[in-house]
């Protein structure tokens, strides 16, 4: 008798523990939890914002990057035809090149560039200073030095003259 009520002992405990278990259960399924945004897509919102400036017209394109979008791809295209700038695996020219733009042009601050790019603050830093770079290379390319002549303009103006002297 003495292993008849061990047993029934044994499976009141283990009906017990099921029970609890099941109640927890049950409880957990019935947490309201707080359901989570929608995560951003990060990629399509970085070409929306460049888009939307550089489609929304030549004086929006002005106000944001001071230059027509015509001008920000000739500007890529030069930089890229003599190797000085190239896309990366995460980061293609334009988005550089705008960035960039939006930096010097606005006085805008590294954090809230990296906020509207969705990019990290030493992203942004790390390519602001590849494209200065690339653009103060170009003066190679684009400033001539006409060596010691002056032209006759400024050799005959005493306005100009002494302060051009070779």
């Amino acid at each position: 008798m003495d292993s008849k009520i061990i047993h029934a002992a044994c499976m009141r405990a283990a009906i017990t523990v099921i029970a609890t278990g099941v109640a927890i259960i049950e409880q957990e399924r019935n947490i309201n939890y707080i359901q989570r945004e929608p995560r951003i897509n990060a990629i399509a919102q970085r070409e929306f914002y460049m888009d939307n400036i550089l489609n929304r017209g030549d004086r929006y394109s002005i106000e944001q990057i001071r230059m027509k979008p015509v001008v920000l791809y000739n500007l890529c295209n030069i930089l890229t035809s003599h190797d000085l700038l190239g896309s990366t695996q995460n980061v293609s020219i334009r988005e550089q090149v705008i960035v960039f733009l939006q930096i010097i042009s606005q006085n805008q601050r590294f954090h809230f560039i990296s906020a509207i790019y969705y990019r990290s603050v030493e992203t942004i830093h790390r390519y602001f200073r590849i494209v200065l770079k690339a653009v103060l290379k170009l003066y190679k390319h684009l400033i001539k030095d006409l060596g010691d002549t002056v032209p006759a303009e400024i050799m005959n103006n005493q306005r100009f003259y002494p302060y051009f002297k070779v």
